[in-house]
């Protein structure tokens, strides 16, 4: 705990004629095992991060206008990393498909970037008139206005997947000039991007046609779900890729029996889905990963780890 001297007293030469030397040696080599002690991919190594922002990875049509808009995304990368083939993780904010905007991640992608992965937050097309959380909660009654909205809701998801997916490509074309390992791409999201997420890592067979990079591949290696859910579920089987399912019971926006069926039904299938349930917590998605974040990332880290084969160099 700091100290101040009393008031009207000053302790002028205290340590005059003392050699600090040696006292700056133990400094350094305190903090030389510190950094010694931390460890890539999980303990944020590097202290500062590039950032490059609004870099459009592909062009899709409005949802409400049809008029050409385009998708950017930014991108960090920690500061005088060297490695040359490094893994990436792509963010995906939440909102309900409709609001929300890649700057919401902006600290979650700086954090992980500082443990040494490339990491990117991305826009996605957005319906803001959806009423999906209402055909979710049953608020609408009349069958043909029901049959409506869940068109209009299903076809915001689904085009947050291709966007997504998109995003991939875009990445692995882009591999070599950001230094990324095309083998060891992850997916994050949150409430409607955890949803993104999962639909991304659980629907490979149906990568879209957005972007300009239709040749490269649309799968990802891993994807961690705060507060997710994939509305497909009969689109979970073998060959799909592992899954982090970070949930709270009395979640009012995606219901927890949800997440519980993704991973058994994960499970049944060989798949790979871990998951960090808080029972008795309401919670929700960013605001949960915020509550909990120090056992969070240590599970997502050690996650990634694994599903991603990475070694610290």
């Amino acid at each position: 705990m700091p100290t101040t001297a009393p008031a009207g007293r000053t302790d002028r030469g205290t340590h005059r004629g003392t050699d600090r030397r040696p006292r700056l040696a133990l400094v350094a080599a305190a903090v030389a095992l510190v950094a010694a002690a931390c460890v890539r991919y999980v303990d944020p190594v590097f202290q500062q991060v590039t950032t490059t922002t609004n870099l459009v990875y592909a062009t899709a049509p409005d949802l409400v206008t049809g008029a050409p808009v385009q998708l950017r995304l930014d991108l960090y990368q920690p500061a005088g990393d060297q490695v040359a083939s490094r893994p990436a993780i792509i963010w995906v904010h939440g909102g309900g498909f409709r609001v929300g905007n890649k700057t919401a991640l902006a600290q979650v992608a700086t954090d992980y970037a500082k443990r040494g992965y490339v990491t990117l937050s991305i826009n996605y097309r957005l319906d803001p008139g959806n009423r999906c959380q209402d055909v979710q909660d049953g608020e609408i009654t009349d069958p043909e206005e029901l049959e409506a909205e869940r068109a209009r809701c299903a076809r915001a998801i689904i085009a947050a997947q291709h966007d997504a997916q998109a995003a991939v490509r875009w990445l692995r074309a882009n591999a070599t000039t950001y230094r990324v390992d095309p083998g060891r791409i992850a997916m994050g999201g949150f409430s409607a991007g955890a949803v993104t997420a999962l639909h991304v890592a659980y629907r490979s067979d149906d990568p879209g046609d957005v972007g300009d990079h239709d040749g490269q591949d649309s799968r990802i290696q891993a994807a961690l779900a705060a507060s997710g859910c994939n509305y497909f579920p009969d689109s979970i089987g073998p060959g799909d890729a592992p899954v982090f399912l970070l949930a709270s019971e009395y979640d009012a926006a995606v219901p927890f029996e949800c997440a519980e069926e993704v991973a058994q039904r994960a499970h049944d299938a060989g798949l790979v889905a871990e998951t960090l349930f808080y029972l008795g917590e309401g919670t929700h998605a960013k605001a949960l990963y915020d509550k909990y974040k120090a056992t969070v990332d240590q599970r997502w880290t050690a996650f990634l780890v694994e599903q991603l084969g990475l070694a610290s160099p």
